[in-house]
């Protein structure tokens, strides 16, 4: 390696270890141009989208290289990133080209390392040795329940799969929208039509006794499709049978008719009228939310805390859709797993809810909120989903935050398979009964 070499490696290998395992972003800056060109699929453009990006991620976070090739103005690094969340760690390869003394354009490659008993050439990613093998769902983040590797996929599961993969792919609004509509008659509960704040909401609860506690659900549909919210009424349902409950289903205000912040105002107004003036207890309150819901769920308790409202007991995510920047690397490595959500379906509800919003906003994209000081969370998301990342950077991000999460990975999951407890998936049932098992301890009973 001749000494001009040797000096653009050391530059790169520096500037690397100053962002991503010193986190000096004012430091970073003196690497990196500020006309920047990122290549990659899963981080957004320019040096500000890469810092944004790695200031979600885990304090934890490491990186290493094993490799570097210098030629002319690139450099090429074999590296691994550690400490992540899950998968454990990311194998990369980087190519930087330098200008002027600064890194001005990069690309990259990621691969989720594996153990041996995954590896297909029994042969390491990344130095000598392979990494330790690692359950689905680590104890040190209390699953709600053993891991779903211990059970089958059902047959009716399998069924259902089949039926989303057979199912035309469309994109636009109105598509999405008869997808989503539909009513079914529910069993054992009563259902009312009423509103919070003026916001219309369909209420339901046990048919018999009364109920235990409050539970405000704001559904999913990708912020376009889902009012009324008839196709999110079973779950509704269920966790109110489950646990006991008091279910507000919000029918909050849906694009592109009504853009952002319209859907999440109706939230916020909701929840403040429940803790304010329509005298529920939030030691009783819990907030349930499933895909863009599940976002719209913690971004309402991230505005209820910095507003000073009294915070619930609990919040729990299903399958939250909750990075509207697209950066999370499972929206492309596990894009022929999921049967149903596509890059371009979610990016077509994105630009409709955006309009001329910033996508990373942390009201659109609560992977970038600061969640210090809030509830217990409970995270359910599917091994099957292009979403699977947007839940594992909510989970560290709030680990990190130092809040008590419960993060449940389904190997066999599909997106808001919860959902779909009316067509009577088992997984769904067993789904809902983690969930109300998690809501009942948010008020001290297990009743």
């Amino acid at each position: 390696m001749t000494e001009a070499q040797d000096a653009t490696t050391t530059l790169v290998i520096e500037a690397f270890d100053t962002l991503f395992n010193r986190r000096d972003y004012a430091a970073a800056q003196r690497f990196w141009s500020p006309d920047y060109i990122q290549h990659s699929a899963h981080i957004e453009p320019g040096r500000d989208g890469l810092f944004r990006l790695v200031k979600t991620m885990p304090p934890d976070l490491r990186y290493e290289h094993q490799l570097t090739v210098a030629q002319g103005d690139y450099v090429i690094l074999h590296g691994r990133f550690s400490q992540i969340g899950q998968p454990a760690n990311w194998i990369v390869t980087d190519i930087v080209r330098i200008a002027d003394g600064l890194l001005a354009e990069h690309w990259d490659v990621i691969q989720d390392e594996v153990p041996r008993s995954q590896s297909k050439s029994g042969l390491p990613m990344f130095g000598d040795d392979f990494p330790a093998e690692v359950p689905t769902a680590t104890s040190a983040l209390k699953p709600v329940a053993p891991a779903d590797s211990h059970h089958e996929e059902s047959q009716l599961l399998s069924a259902f799969v089949s039926y989303l993969r057979a199912r035309p792919q469309h994109t636009d609004a109105e598509d999405t929208r008869e997808f989503n509509d539909g009513r079914t008659a529910l069993e054992g509960v009563i259902r009312r039509d009423t509103n919070l704040a003026g916001v219309p909401t369909i209420s339901v609860e046990p048919a018999v006794g009364i109920p235990d506690r409050t539970v405000i659900y704001f559904h999913g549909g990708g912020y376009v499709s889902g009012s009324p919210p008839e196709r999110y009424l079973p779950l509704a349902a269920a966790v109110a049978l489950a646990a006991n409950a008091t279910v507000h289903a919000v029918d909050y205000r849906l694009a592109p008719e009504f853009p952002f912040p319209a859907g999440y105002d109706d939230c916020v107004s909701a929840y403040t009228y429940l803790v304010g003036d329509g005298g529920v207890d939030p030691r009783s309150l819990s907030v349930l939310g499933d895909s863009a819901g599940g976002n719209l769920a913690l971004a309402v308790t991230v505005a209820a805390r910095d507003s000073r409202l009294p915070l619930p007991a609990r919040v729990a995510m299903i399958s939250p859709f909750a990075d509207l920047t697209f950066s999370g690397p499972s929206i492309d490595q596990r894009r022929d797993l999921d049967p149903y959500v596509t890059r371009e379906l979610l990016e077509s509800m994105a630009a409709n809810y955006l309009g001329d919003s910033d996508p990373a906003d942390p009201r659109c994209s609560v992977v970038f909120a600061d969640l210090t000081g809030l509830p217990p969370l409970l995270i359910q998301v599917g091994g099957k989903e292009i979403l699977y990342d947007d839940a594992v950077r909510i989970r560290d991000n709030a680990h990190a935050a130092g809040v008590d999460v419960t993060f449940a990975s389904w190997d066999n999951g599909i997106h808001v398979w919860p959902v779909y407890i009316s067509a009577g998936l088992p997984e769904s049932a067993l789904a809902v009964e983690d969930l109300a098992d998690f809501l009942k301890r948010g008020n001290g009973s297990d009743s």
